[in-house]
């Protein structure tokens, strides 16, 4: 794992939510205990927030159960900050697991279960440039 500041690597996410049109609130390392344990916070216009906790895993395959294993205090702070939060449809609660080999590894945490979730292209949102219909 890294330390709490693996900027380089926190930079990357940033950099990836920005390209996606996300605006990102980096959390400071004193942020109250009441919220979840992000590292980042990135949200659209549309309402939707992400709280991101990142963390660096050199050797270790990135799956569900990895996360399970190794992440779990962070799966309670969040599952703590669903339960209050429970009414907000938007909040999505993700580990990003970091490795040189593989780059991101996206996972979603959800009241009672992990699922990995496709991890955002380095070249933005693609979009057609072909007009007119099919």
């Amino acid at each position: 794992m890294t330390s709490r500041r693996g900027t380089l690597i926190e930079d990357g996410a940033r950099e990836i939510l920005r390209m996606h049109g996300y605006s990102v609130f980096v959390v400071p390392p004193w942020f109250s205990k009441k919220n979840p344990p992000a590292h980042l916070v990135a949200s659209l216009p549309s309402g939707e927030k992400r709280f991101i906790r990142i963390r660096k895993f050199s050797k270790l395959p990135s799956t569900v159960d990895m996360v399970m294993q190794k992440c779990g205090l962070d799966l309670a702070q969040f599952r703590k900050h669903i339960a209050r939060h429970a009414s907000e449809a938007n909040f999505h609660y993700e580990i990003w697991i970091y490795s040189v080999s593989y780059g991101f590894r996206c996972f979603e945490v959800l009241r009672d279960s992990i699922r990995e979730i496709p991890k955002l292209s380095l070249h933005g949102p693609v979009v057609s440039r072909a007009g007119g219909v099919a």
